[in-house]
């Protein structure tokens, strides 16, 4: 086997050097200059300028969240010799055996609005996505990667930096027929889609009785895709919980509470996987505080007052992400919480047709330019890829 180096240090890099094997990696390459020089899982950290140095003679293997600026600074080098490692469109969100992952043990909340605003993280997204955005060409458009199917549009949970809470939810509450949730199903098999696939969006799917047979349909009809499913696990019950991995790639489990101790059902859920240990590798109990700031979500979220102007950033998820709301309606992206913004309507459209439709196309050349071009997408601090 080729030698390799892994460009990147996190929870990605480690994956990739589980998969590929101690013996068959070199080196680790890191944009962080502190780590140079360093060790790494026993294996010497360098930087991009020390790889040229040794004529190229490793494989590059990008294992890292910022696929996209990595993939941008190693054209910019003339480095060709890469690949990706699970590109993030199609592997867990979350790549550990981990039943229970506390976040905030690798990366602390921030005590403050100011400090999210000026966090190194979200930088690291802004660069990102500008790469992303520079790397796609206006005239060979791809299909999306990421499909959020919305079959409810509500949440039983109340977490403070969410503008859908169930306090302050304005929506119109409703339903998706499962009529309209099989036609979405039965366009991306026509399209033998093999992105993420997602059945929900801004909400909590479990409300929907029906969402364990909406799974099993459209895991039969879509073989290739990724399925995804976030659930804060209040309604699961052990039933729906085998019911659903049976189906799933991922499930992450949001156990929101404010210290940290898992809720009832997850504690059911852990004793359950203790035992059946396979379960480790698609599943994921997230610790999660309900009141903690996050991503402005829009200019939205209800626990964000400082927000900046981010005008001048482009965005790439309408490159990329295609929302549905229970009405067949296409929300801007997975941000626009409030389906303040319709791109198209499947009721009258099919996928296709409003993907590469014109009202989609006006609304990727304003944001390739820039924030300020769309709506309040200026007062937008989510940088994600997909």
């Amino acid at each position: 086997m080729e030698r390799n180096v892994i460009f990147g240090l996190g929870m990605v890099g480690k994956q990739a050097l589980r998969e590929l094997g101690k013996e068959n990696v070199a080196y680790f390459i890191s944009n962080s200059s502190d780590k140079w020089g360093k060790m790494f899982a026993d294996i010497p950290v360098i930087s991009l300028e020390i790889y040229i140095s040794l004529n190229q003679t490793y494989h590059v293997v990008i294992a890292s969240n910022y696929v996209d600026s990595m993939i941008l600074q190693l054209k910019e080098l003339g480095i060709t010799n890469y690949s990706i490692f699970k590109d993030p469109s199609t592997r867990r969100v979350y790549e550990t055996d981990e039943l229970i992952f506390n976040q905030y043990e690798t990366k602390p909340e921030a005590s403050s609005e100011l400090e999210w605003n000026s966090s190194r993280t979200l930088q690291y997204r802004i660069e990102n996505v500008r790469a992303a955005v520079k790397l796609i060409q206006a005239e060979d458009l791809p299909l999306f990667t990421s499909v959020e199917v919305e079959t409810i549009n509500r949440c039983n949970g109340i977490c403070s930096f969410c503008p859908i809470n169930s306090k302050v939810d304005p929506r119109e509450k409703k339903i998706m027929s499962k009529e309209m949730f099989k036609s979405i199903v039965d366009q991306l098999a026509a399209l033998h889609y093999s992105g993420r696939f997602s059945a929900f969006s801004n909400n909590e799917p479990l409300l929907d009785d029906r969402i364990v047979e909406f799974h099993q349909y459209a895991r039969k009809q879509l073989p290739q895709a990724k399925f995804h499913l976030y659930t804060n696990g209040t309604l699961l019950t052990l039933d729906k919980f085998r019911a659903l991995v049976e189906v799933l790639d991922e499930l992450i489990i949001d156990n929101y509470q404010q210290d940290l101790k898992l809720i009832d059902p997850c504690k059911e859920i852990e004793k359950y996987c203790e035992i059946h240990k396979d379960l480790k590798k698609k599943v994921t109990i997230l610790l999660r505080k309900p009141h903690e700031i996050l991503t402005s979500r829009g200019g939205n979220a209800p626990n964000r007052t400082q927000i900046k102007d981010y005008s001048e950033e482009p965005c790439v998820l309408p490159f990329r992400q295609l929302v549905i709301r229970p009405d067949g309606k296409i929300s801007l992206c997975c941000n626009d919480a409030l389906g303040e913004h319709t791109l198209g309507d499947l009721t009258k459209e099919s996928i296709c047709d409003v993907w590469f439709g014109e009202t989609y196309k006006k609304v990727r050349e304003s944001l390739r330019q820039g924030r300020k071009y769309f709506g309040k997408c200026k007062y937008c601090d989510t940088f994600n890829v997909y």
